[in-house]
């Protein structure tokens, strides 16, 4: 008896849907080597969790667009890594990036303040050609979005004593080697439907709560 690939999807779990867009609205266009390297993490860390992503720019959306499925991904202060954008001294740790929420609920609204990462990686980056420490900025762009996506994606708000989705990146953590999700988060993505409980689209006027990827709180 042959199996439909439908039947045979929902026997072992697995689904097929549509890519989250994800719409990043940055002050300044990210540098070419960033803006890959950015996408390209974000890829790799979900590469077994069933999702996949588009991606656009904000300036660049029409007002017909429309997505099923989205998350906003807010850039704060300008995200490149070279000589004239050095990291500023070092300080209380802070919040490099955070998903927004309505009581409760986590919204597809993240915020990601690039100087606090640029901060982070300075001791890394001294000293490396521009093009390295471009995409070092890119990589660690992407784990700080990749962190708060499990938030977003999954409606959790809780933390990991590992991998990613743990409390606390470290610069290592964000500019070192692969940094993946735990099998407990990737099976929490694989059985989370995000379409089914979003309700909103991301705007404005949403409550900031920095849980995640706090560096140090």
């Amino acid at each position: 008896m042959r199996i439909t690939l439908a039947l045979l999807c929902a026997l072992v779990g697995v689904t097929f849907a549509a890519p989250v867009a994800l719409i990043v609205d940055a002050p300044v266009p990210l540098p070419p080597a960033v803006a890959s390297a950015f996408h390209e993490e974000v890829d790799l860390v979900f590469r077994d969790t069933g999702y996949h992503f588009s991606w656009i720019n904000r300036a660049e959306m029409r007002p017909e667009d429309s997505f099923p499925d989205l998350v906003m991904v807010r850039l704060k202060s300008e995200c490149r890594l070279d000589g004239r954008h050095p990291g500023g001294p070092s300080g209380k740790p802070m919040a490099l990036a955070w998903a927004h929420r309505s009581g409760d609920e986590v919204l597809p609204f993240i915020e990601v303040d690039c100087a606090r990462v640029r901060n982070m990686l300075r001791v890394l980056a001294h000293g490396e050609p521009a093009g390295v420490q471009q995409e070092m900025l890119g990589r660690a762009l992407g784990r700080v979005v990749a962190h708060e996506l499990y938030h977003v994606l999954t409606g959790n708000s809780s933390h990991s004593h590992a991998g990613i989705a743990q409390a606390s990146l470290s610069a290592m953590h964000l500019a070192g080697p692969a940094l993946e999700f735990t099998a407990r988060e990737v099976n929490l993505l694989s059985r989370r439907s995000f379409a089914a409980r979003q309700t909103q689209q991301p705007t404005a006027a949403f409550e900031a709560d920095e849980f995640a990827t706090d560096s140090g709180r």
